[in-house]
């Protein structure tokens, strides 16, 4: 039987869930709201909002699964955004695994984030907004040195598939267009090697926030994402 994990906020897709009300990292005002965070609706979709009530302080949304030690296996979350069309300044935290206690990478495994990481080079210099897979290996130090991440275009297709296979050493992922892995393949990439995470008392992310690099932070427009569905299946050797 599925471990759903304890009572949250909502349950979805046969896990709890609780909405974040803690301010905090890595929004760059620190400000979430679980408002922001919408129980799931008729066709089974939760949406996270930026919202932005004053136009000048962005508030953020994320929740996360209440179980705590996923462990190996297969990730499957759908998608409903076009992310062309998201602000630069924002990024899609998409999926992740994160283990606050585990050191020194956190046990993050980023599965379909997406951003322009900050409006490019400055205010009035944006770059296209680009998704990626991968993982952090040692949080102390800046992206780049302490993660490994493979970036790719972003599509205007309306639902993306991403798919995650966590094994000893391995972590293999799939970006497809469409709900399912029969769309087209966007992305498909493995990464190998002594520095994937190995499991612990991770916890499954989702996110929406602002990053506060170039351009216009605390004016950002109201974004939304909805997230169709979620599933994991245990691996087995």
């Amino acid at each position: 039987m599925t471990d759903p994990g304890p009572e949250g906020d909502f349950a979805w897709d046969g896990y709890n869930w609780s909405a974040r009300s803690w301010s905090g990292g890595p929004h760059y005002n620190g400000s979430f709201a679980p408002a922001n965070v919408s129980a799931p609706d008729a066709d089974g979709r939760v949406v996270l909002a930026l919202t932005n009530p004053t136009g000048k302080a962005p508030v953020a949304a994320e929740f996360q699964s209440t179980r705590r030690g996923f462990g190996y296996g297969t990730f499957r979350v759908v998608v409903e955004r076009n992310l062309q069309s998201l602000q630069p300044e924002v990024v899609w935290g998409g999926m992740f695994t994160y283990d606050p206690d585990a050191l020194p990478g956190h046990n993050e495994i980023d599965v379909c984030e997406a951003s322009a990481w900050g409006g490019g080079a400055g205010p009035g210099k944006p770059q296209p907004v680009r998704q990626g897979h991968g993982y952090w290996f040692d949080a102390t130090k800046p992206a780049g040195e302490g993660s490994t991440v493979v970036t790719f275009n972003c599509t205007p297709d309306p639902v993306l598939t991403h798919t995650l296979l966590w094994q000893p050493g391995r972590l293999t992922y799939e970006t497809f267009v469409g709900e399912g892995d029969s769309g087209l393949l966007l992305k498909r990439t493995v990464l190998e090697g002594a520095t994937v995470p190995v499991p612990a008392r991770e916890a499954v992310h989702f996110n929406l926030w602002v990053t506060g690099g170039g351009g216009k932070p605390d004016r950002v427009r109201p974004e939304q994402v909805a997230v169709r569905g979620f599933s994991f299946t245990p691996w087995v050797a």
